[in-house]
């Protein structure tokens, strides 16, 4: 565990590099895994996704490390039967990358999500995927504006305001979660000068390592960790959003400390996902009111790549349902 978070930390240090591409030749980058690659502007912002198929919208939003194309077994999967959209989310990727750490906090992504439903999709709800910080923002859309989705599905994702009440009362998910607040600290910025994107990769290639995911996989990974300001950005998501943890009493929830999710909800859930602690996972329920729960007997934070045939069966059987 003590490893994984060293990586988590190590990885996520300030990119700053002159000489890479420029950013608006970044942004319409082709796809390594193929699947068609787009922009939309959203908020002011031009985004980049990638799809594949047509029909009932099906958005997927990625946590950290990850990106857009990280989605692409079950961009593959669903593909043939829905409209499947993966964005670089805000910062990330090819997606651009403001620099104030207020145009990261909750509201501002949840934000980025509702205007990409009212896009993509301006007639119909959605079945809106989310997995790590992806899951946070999926979850906080359906608590703001639950007309907008007609299922959720989690992949190991705390409910925000549901993640701040753990933090604020258990040890050990404090313990889990103690790389927060080291992320801009000095040595993430030194480990991520010395060895650059390279960094980031490590905490994700026992995937590659175990052939879950493949040679495409990783060149597209690492040249989106390349692109300028990229960790930066995604440092900005945790600085934004997480107090000192002593302090969380005083933070001012978003949308609201008792918020709550109304739509149909899927949590798929790794037994041992090293993210979480068991508090996490057993506060959910609370917070939703209609929710099916499947958990893997797996430590794998990101099931849907290692596990896929599982975690397909599952979004299958409840989207179907």
């Amino acid at each position: 565990m003590r490893v994984l978070l060293f990586w988590i930390m190590a990885s996520i240090a300030l990119l700053g590099c002159s000489d890479l591409n420029d950013p608006n030749d970044a942004i319409i980058a082709k796809s390594h895994m193929g699947f068609n690659s787009k922009t939309v502007t959203v908020n002011g912002l031009q985004f980049r996704y990638v799809e594949k198929g047509s029909g009932e919208l099906m958005l997927f939003l990625h946590g950290f490390p990850y990106f857009s194309e990280s989605w692409y077994k079950l961009l593959h999967g669903f593909g043939d039967q829905y409209h499947s959209v993966a964005p670089d989310n805000r910062g990330y990727g090819y997606t651009e990358k403001p620099t104030e750490i207020a145009d990261y906090r909750l509201e501002v992504l949840v934000s980025d999500v509702i205007s990409l439903i009212s896009k993509l999709s301006p007639e119909k709800p959605v079945i809106l995927v989310g997995h790590d910080w992806g899951a946070g923002l999926a979850w906080a859309t359906a608590q703001t504006r639950p007309e907008l989705i007609k299922k959720l599905i989690i992949i190991n994702g705390v409910p925000p305001n549901a993640f701040l009440k753990v933090l604020d009362r258990s040890l050990l998910q404090r313990e889990r979660s103690d790389y927060i607040g080291k992320l801009d600290g000095w040595l993430a910025k030194l480990m991520f000068a010395i060895k650059g994107p390279d960094m980031i990769w490590q905490g994700v290639s026992r995937l590659h390592e175990s052939g879950d995911v493949d040679d495409n996989f990783k060149q597209a990974f690492l040249e989106a960790w390349e692109q300028p300001d990229a960790a930066q950005s995604a440092i900005n998501w945790y600085t934004a959003n997480f107090p000192e943890f002593d302090n969380i009493q005083d933070k001012d929830y978003w949308p609201s400390k008792d918020a709550r999710v109304t739509v149909p909800s899927l949590l798929i859930w790794s037994k041992d996902d090293p993210a979480f602690t068991q508090d996490a996972f057993e506060i959910i329920p609370e917070y939703v009111d209609d929710l099916t729960i499947k958990v893997i007997d797996t430590s794998s934070h990101v099931p849907f790549l290692d596990h896929f045939e599982e975690v397909f069966s599952y979004m299958s059987d409840f989207i179907n349902k």
